[in-house]
């Protein structure tokens, strides 16, 4: 998991929190509902159920979105509202040079799929749309969002099931800390659709009647819509701007599972780990911790097995903390959850009462702990924040109404520990692994043809792409799947082959708590097209349970790490062109402040028709192509240890959101000028931008030989780079609006 010593991060601040539930607009008609013990919950008439057993959840209604807002999606609009109130409290609505500076991440189980929908639906059934495909793109949401509000630095889109709105605060701290970033804005969202609610309602785990968080008649949770954000900056920036700091992110953490898509893990291991990495980051003992605000969503093995995680880790003590859990009052607000969670903790801190747990008439013996059932008035110091999701992610915050000591080092000064590339695995339209991928960047002959998989209606002709061959799987050392959406296939096939290279088996990886970290635009989109078109053409009840949660952004990934048992830093970063750019700059920090010893980042996307869709309503003539390439990143001493052959270094990586800034900090952290790099990779965002600050540079654009993979862009981009065997240093530069990546290589001698 992702852990920190305190010793090497700054001090973080909350200074803004929003919220929009079904309780109504603002924090304070959360708060104020949440301990009058009122429920959000009532009949569920967004659209027509079509016979859906479950009939009542979350909605939110009699909503103003923010000016701007009004015509964009539900889910959209929602977070616009969490986000404006956020940035109200936190005193920057009204301060742009502070607005330019600050970064967004988004974090949501499915955008604006309630707007997306109609790209969904199957050919020749009525209300097909297939321009709405843009919707199915997390990134959209994000863009909107910081266009709106002035919002100037990075711009990241972030998806991990329902553990997504806690790891953004975790991604948050992580950029903070290294330096990359001095104030972001998260935000977790999600609206109710009939996507969404049909999945749902098909995995049984929702109830007919109230959620009943550990209580022994407990039968399933319910659903919600809405959004929770919050401002985390630097503590000195926040003082200087004369805000108030509202509460202190001392520690956080994120993880997975390695266990099922569905199921949570025995003894809740995953949750344990991520809760003690998060004490270790903050530099606490568990004896600090004061309340637990838990994940509790009220089914049978979620709340049984979140118990255990608390006894494994809190001991003989695990009975006298009290905890609640939101749930049973709001529901679970999805993508959300974990933000919203967030807040009430920060709340709790500084108005010291705990919140009730609603529904519990009967405590379950299995879960032995002090359950709040009242407004509860407690002198609180440290807060717990406990959250999970789909594909086993898992994610904890310390919070402290306490400000910490002031860190030894700046931020960002971290150790400078080598990080080595051990392993690597591609596939795309250039090849099936990386030896026929050297063989066709030496040829230098475009892979660039009529697409032959599968068609799309709209298309007079089938477009122009870069098709990937059939994956072999077995060949990669991937254990048989009764089914795989075609992205995860690509993902698992990298992962495969770049663990192969590195020497490293599951029983290796796990023994080194190694983790994962994914970057997608689309995600498993014709996953999505399935599961939707059964709804479509058979009815809701008659949806397939098993497609669902692997229609998921994180699936990939999450596949990946129940694969080879990956337990640490986990990551799923959802922006167009950067995303694997992005999760690899994340593992590279980690790993250069000496925070975990393994880690794998894959970057993979699929072709579907709602890309190819999509992508027809842009000006943007490149072909379209798949592809996934995976690297093992790994610490130099780990890899000395263990005897690893390195096939290359990263030398220095840059994030920012112009290709001026992200190229100068890559330089700056390489030790390098310009004029000792071999070349620079770039896609067609950032061609300009590399003929401008690097006259003269050998410029390679891969897109042209095999089509513009999306999320996939950056670390494909590196793994050709050092197939390629350069003698000096390579660069690869990835832009799209709000994001450049700017990674710098070295290939092993």
């Amino acid at each position: 998991m992702t852990t920190c010593p305190s010793v090497s991060k700054p001090v973080i601040a909350i200074s803004g929190l929003g919220a929009v539930t079904p309780f109504g607009s603002g924090v304070n008609a959360l708060w104020q509902a949440l301990l009058r013990g009122n429920s959000a919950i009532s009949d569920m008439d967004l659209f027509d159920l079509g016979g859906i057993a479950c009939t009542r959840g979350g909605v939110i209604r009699d909503y103003t979105p923010p000016v701007g807002m009004a015509s964009t999606p539900r889910a959209s609009s929602f977070a616009a509202g969490a986000c404006h109130e956020a940035l109200a409290q936190a005193r920057l609505l009204d301060d742009p040079a502070a607005l330019a500076e600050t970064a967004l991440i988004t974090a949501s189980n499915f955008g604006d799929i309630d707007v997306g929908e109609p790209a969904l639906i199957p050919p020749g059934q009525n209300g097909r749309q297939p321009a709405a495909g843009i919707h199915c793109a997390h990134a959209s949401p994000a863009d909107r969002l910081a266009e709106t509000f002035g919002l100037g630095g990075l711009r990241i889109a972030l998806s991990l099931s329902c553990a997504s709105g806690a790891s953004a605060a975790a991604t948050a701290a992580n950029l903070i800390a290294a330096g990359r970033a001095q104030r972001v804005l998260i935000v977790g969202y999600d609206a109710l659709s009939r996507f969404s609610w049909s999945g749902l309602c098909s995995l049984r785990t929702m109830t007919r009647e109230v959620v009943r968080p550990f209580d022994a008649a407990r039968s399933g949770t319910i659903f919600s819509e809405g959004a929770a954000a919050l401002v985390i900056e630097r503590a000195d920036l926040c003082a200087a701007r004369g805000a108030t700091a509202l509460a202190w992110l001392r520690g956080w953490a994120s993880g997975n599972n390695g266990h099922h898509m569905t199921a949570p893990a025995p003894r809740g291991a995953g949750s344990t780990a991520v809760m003690r990495e998060a004490l270790v980051c903050a530099g606490l003992p568990p004896e600090a911790v004061d309340h637990i605000n838990m994940h509790g969503t009220g089914t049978k093995p979620n709340d049984s097995t979140e118990t255990q995680a608390i006894q494994d880790l809190f001991g003989e003590r695990a009975a006298a903390i009290p905890v609640t859990s939101v749930k049973g009052l709001l529901g679970h607000m999805l993508g959300a959850a974990g933000s919203v969670e967030l807040i009430v903790s920060v709340l709790s801190l500084q108005q010291g009462v705990i919140p009730p747990t609603g529904n519990l008439t009967t405590p379950d013996p299995e879960c032995a702990l002090d359950v709040v059932t009242s407004p509860r008035n407690v002198a609180l110091h440290c807060v717990l924040s406990n959250s999970a999701g789909f594909g086993d992610c898992n994610a904890a915050a310390v919070l402290t109404r306490d400000a910490p000591e002031p860190p030894c080092v700046a931020p960002g000064a971290a150790a400078t520990v080598p990080v080595l590339i051990t392993g690597l695995g591609v596939i795309s339209a250039l090849g099936a692994d990386a030896e026929e991928h050297s063989a066709a960047l030496q040829e230098g002959e475009p892979a660039l043809f009529p697409l032959a998989r599968f068609t799309v209606p709209e298309a007079a002709e089938p477009p122009l792409v870069g098709e990937a061959p059939d994956v072999d799987l077995d060949a990669c050392g991937v254990a048989p799947k009764a089914y795989l959406d075609r992205a995860s296939q690509l993902f698992l096939a990298a992962c495969g082959m770049a663990f192969q290279t590195s020497g490293l088996d599951a029983a290796t990886l796990s023994a080194l708590n190694a983790g994962i970290m994914g970057g997608t635009a689309w995600g498993c989109q014709s996953t999505a097209e399935l599961f939707f078109a059964d709804f479509i053409l058979k009815g809701p009840r008659l949806v397939k349970p098993f497609l669902f949660p692997h229609a998921y952004a994180n699936t990939a990934v999450s596949l990946a790490a129940m694969e080879w048992a990956l337990k640490g830093p986990h990551e799923n970063v959802v922006t167009r062109a950067t995303a694997s750019g992005v999760a690899l700059i994340e593992a590279f920090d980690l790993l250069r402040a000496g925070r975990t010893k393994v880690i794998a980042v894959c970057g993979a996307d699929a072709l579907s028709g709602v890309a190819l869709n999509a992508r027809a309503t842009t000006d943007d003539p490149t072909p379209m192509g798949e592809a996934a390439a995976a690297l093992v990143l790994e610490h130099a001493d780990t890899a000395k240890a263990r005897g690893a052959r390195p096939l290359g270094q990263l030398l220095g990586c840059g994030l920012a959101p112009t290709a001026d800034e992200a190229l100068q900090a890559a330089l700056t952290q390489a030790g390098q000028t310009p004029d000792a790099l071999h070349a620079v990779y770039v896609n067609a965002s950032a061609r300009s931008a590399a003929a401008r600050l690097l006259p003269g540079l050998s410029i390679e654009e891969p897109a042209l030989l095999c089509g513009d993979v999306q999320g996939a862009t950056s670390a494909l981009h590196l793994v050709l780079a050092l197939l390629a065997r350069p003698t000096k240093p390579v660069l690869v530069l990835t832009a799209e609006p709000g994001a450049c990546v700017a990674l710098i290589a070295s290939c092993a001698a």
